[in-house]
């Protein structure tokens, strides 16, 4: 499309050409054909149309805070002009070399160029590059400028980092980090411990058959097949409960409260399934409405007709509809208890998409989902959070109702309280660093009060510890 000052040039090259005729003036008329020369040398130049960008590699995996490379090849045919591309990369993927933006002149003969960069990617994520942007200009500037896209799709998977902890060089350090009681289960191995003598059912193995008591009953009445049943193996199961709060955003968008929370559940989960426990992830919101099972009316709603009787009513009536029963459903966001490598890769990939607000139950409704689960096991609850003084009243509510399930261990610890100090890590300056130190001071009587209920409240501070320091330094 023409723009508008070329539109400008015609209409005073054509008023130029009227008034010369009209006034019989030669020069006016050779000052009017100047616009329509140049508008004719200019429909004849095309500026480039014919762009294909191809994009080197392959999709990758990797993690956080780690280099991608990436090169472009972009081929322009036909037309002259300025052209321009950009590859536009998430705002969280820090350029080191190179550059993403080319500029260059296309001449009458075709063109190639390659735009390659390094970038090294700061947050956890799935990230897709499809297009790579371009702008085509008309060399004398008759037309518009020419914006598209080329498809060039790449995919990277940046999986948080987890906080591993292998092995302990301190003494007694080991025995700091409480492992879940072992429960026994109606599934698994059997073991070498004798439970009973049982009839035979469809299934069993014919090396279990106890032939001795068979014959023994068999000799006084007609019997079934006596078996042996031995006990099965137990295991020890693990759930982690992750905030997913608001409060949880503390700090930039690369280093927050959230992204220590997903990488400290990450070096829990490996933890525990490395020593072949069961373990289980779930995912709350601290601030979500808390459960009270189904919805029922506290009072009857008042007759407003007896109440407003006499009057007048000046808008039309409305029909609306009757409550319902019962509350809608949350969203609900947990992992079932397994173990093995699948288990350690659907927890990676739960991760990579944990945001703020990702859950939508509180966490006493959380472990209410859970409680199928739980039920019939002993396992250590780990609940992974920033403590505020100002609301205590839901995660109170969800360690009563753990209580249920688990009871109050007198021996082990059954309830974790992984406190991530989110106050010290938003802190930048020395006056932000004080007023997280008051903050953290506040805390304190909550903690008393967690450790009374027996729960065990792990304190990190990020900057200052890492992560088997803070687990070594932990007390019940």
């Amino acid at each position: 499309m023409i723009t508008q000052s070329t539109q400008e040039i015609i209409v005073s090259g054509i008023t130029f050409m009227v008034m010369g005729m009209f006034l019989g003036n030669l020069i006016f008329v050779v000052l009017g054909l100047f616009p329509i020369v140049f508008l004719a040398i200019g429909v004849l130049i095309r500026q480039p149309q014919d762009i294909t960008v191809s994009r080197k590699g392959e999709d990758a995996k990797i993690w956080v805070d780690n280099q991608i490379a990436d090169t472009l090849t972009a081929t322009v045919k036909g037309g002259v002009g300025l052209v321009s591309f950009n590859d536009c990369i998430p705002s969280s993927f820090n350029l080191d070399e190179g550059t993403n933006v080319k500029f260059f002149w296309k001449g009458v003969k075709d063109k190639q160029v390659i735009i390659s960069y390094r970038a090294t990617c700061a947050k956890r994520g799935m990230y897709e590059l499809n297009d790579v942007k371009y702008e085509t200009r008309h060399p004398l500037q008759i037309t518009d400028n020419q914006i598209g896209k080329a498809q060039a799709p790449r995919s990277y998977i940046v999986q948080p980092r987890p906080m591993f902890v292998r092995r302990i060089r301190e003494k007694k350090a080991i025995t700091r980090i409480p492992m879940p009681m072992e429960a026994r289960i109606t599934f698994g191995f059997p073991t070498t411990d004798f439970l009973e003598v049982r009839d035979y059912q469809p299934g069993d193995l014919y090396r279990n058959i106890n032939w001795k008591v068979t014959a023994r009953r068999l000799s006084s009445s007609p019997s079934a097949l006596q078996v042996n049943e031995y006990e099965k193996e137990g295991k020890k199961m693990v759930w982690i409960f992750l905030d997913s709060a608001t409060h949880m955003s503390l700090g930039t968008t690369v280093q927050n409260t959230m992204e220590y929370a997903v990488r400290a559940t990450l070096g829990l989960a490996d933890f525990y399934l490395s020593r072949e426990c069961q373990v289980g992830l779930c995912i709350y919101d601290y601030d979500a409405h808390e459960w009270e099972g189904s919805y029922q009316r506290t009072q009857d709603t008042p007759d407003l007709d007896n109440t407003f009787f006499g009057m007048d009513q000046m808008e039309t009536k409305v029909k609306v509809e009757e409550a319902r029963g019962t509350r809608e459903p949350s969203l609900s966001r947990y992992l079932f208890p397994d173990t093995g490598k699948k288990q350690q890769f659907r927890i990676l990939r739960e991760m990579l998409n944990v945001d703020i607000r990702y859950s939508g139950e509180s966490l006493k409704e959380a472990i209410h989902s859970c409680r199928r689960h739980i039920v019939g096991t002993l396992p250590l609850f780990i609940i992974i959070t920033m403590l505020d003084a100002s609301k205590t009243d839901a995660l109170y509510a969800g360690i009563k109702e753990l209580y249920k399930y688990s009871g109050r261990l007198k021996m082990k610890p059954s309830i974790i309280v992984f406190n991530i100090q989110g106050y010290k890590i938003a802190a930048q300056r020395e006056v932000e660093e004080i007023a997280a130190k008051l903050l953290d001071f506040r805390n304190k009587p909550l903690t008393g009060v967690l450790r009374k209920m027996g729960a065990t409240v792990v304190n990190w501070n990020p900057h200052t510890q890492s992560f088997a320091q803070a687990l070594i330094k932990q007390r019940a």
